[in-house]
């Protein structure tokens, strides 16, 4: 991404205090391992250094800094060390490049940086082991006999082995069948597991889809947030490399599923949470990093209008100008993949058509297209 001419040159200090450099490797560096805590390494950033036993550790220097080290290269650095090994940016971009993604405007208040006590990463950030041990568990009941009517739901729903496999989507058979940690999704019924991964392909999260949700009381259940935070985004995990220049933005995990099967870059919204600035930088960073062109694929209801009026506007803020696409008749994208089986190539012709107006900078309301 360009730098803006109007772009403030923000500080070093200023840049750093406000980046969690832990987040910052999990996007531009291979974690080891499954979860976060002390002691956690990173595989180095630094081209043509294949590192197999993942040898970057962190550490805080004696300004406050976090910075990472390559032990068996010797590679080091700060955040801004990090971006311009991993994406190719100087140093100028690199520092503009973090501010984008901190929230950091020349034309908002500077907010405080978060106090950083300790070099660990703080409890809220931690998933715990025992939700991969429950995605694991549920992935091979989903090639039991319980799993079955799972199994067949995936299918109908166009979610083919592969995917299903990948991702390792599962079966949870109930808290009846199924004995289950405290803070893990309840179990009220039988429901599909979704894992939720990050940019950098590792596991953060777990969402319980309830096939009927009416015995359930609810359509998705969720781990507790002591046993992990909930991320907002999901990544789904892809066979080999996407054949599109378009990221799709989906409200949902199996509105992702679809987009990523289909050989989009994927990326889904959870939960009901209006989209905010962090998010809007997290998406930014990714079609930044993947060099491609955001398109929100909203469901054609209040909620799905609701997402695109929040999310448009913050990602223009941070540089990029998104495409909304509504599918047709009233369905959500993985509907509309069951229905028509050309509607990846309906995606491409509509992300032709003109950008579309932000609706604060224009002040008229936010519109799409519809298909």
């Amino acid at each position: 991404m360009a730098i803006r001419p109007d772009r403030q040159h923000w500080s070093i200090d200023q840049v750093l205090d406000r980046t969690d450099l832990s987040a910052l490797l999990d996007e531009l560096a291979e974690p080891a391992g499954r979860t976060l805590g002390p002691g956690r390494k990173w595989h180095c950033p630094m081209p043509y250094h294949e590192d197999h036993r993942a040898s970057v550790t962190m550490f805080r220097d004696r300004a406050g800094h976090e910075r990472w080290r390559c032990w068996s290269g010797d590679h080091r650095g700060d955040a801004i060390d990090l971006v311009t090994a991993s994406t190719g940016r100087d140093r100028t971009e690199a520092i503009d490049w973090l501010a984008d993604r901190a929230g950091m405007h020349p034309d908002r208040p500077l907010l405080p940086s978060p106090p950083k006590a300790s070099t660990a990463p703080p409890a809220a950030q931690v998933m715990d082991p025992l939700v991969a041990r429950y995605v694991h568990a549920c992935h091979r009941i989903l090639h039991a006999a319980a799993g079955r009517p799972v199994r067949g739901w995936l299918h109908h729903r166009g979610i083919d082995d592969t995917t299903i496999s990948l991702n390792l989507i599962g079966a949870d058979p109930g808290r009846t069948m199924m004995r289950r940690g405290r803070g893990l999704p309840y179990g009220t019924t039988l429901a599909a597991t979704f894992p939720v991964y990050g940019p950098a392909g590792n596991l953060t999260y777990v969402q319980a889809r309830y096939l009927d949700p009416d015995s359930a009381g609810r359509k998705y259940d969720n781990p507790a947030a002591a046993l992990a935070p909930h991320p907002r985004l999901a990544f789904p995990v892809t066979a080999g490399e996407t054949r599109s220049d378009l990221t799709l933005v989906c409200e949902g995990l199996p509105d992702a599923l679809t987009a990523a099967q289909a050989g989009f870059s994927a990326v889904g919204l959870l939960g009901a949470q209006t989209p905010d600035e962090g998010v809007a930088a997290r998406l930014a960073n990714h079609a930044d990093n993947t060099g491609t062109t955001l398109v929100l694929i909203c469901d054609p209801d209040a909620a799905g209008r609701r997402v695109a009026d929040a999310l448009v506007p913050l990602l223009h803020d941070c540089g990029h100008s998104a495409q909304v696409i509504t599918p047709p008749d009233g369905l959500d994208l993985n509907d509309w993949s069951i229905s028509d089986a050309d509607w990846p190539e309906r995606i491409h012709a509509a992300s032709t058509q003109p950008s579309i107006a932000v609706a604060r900078s224009l002040g008229r309301p936010l519109q799409g297209v519809d298909l």
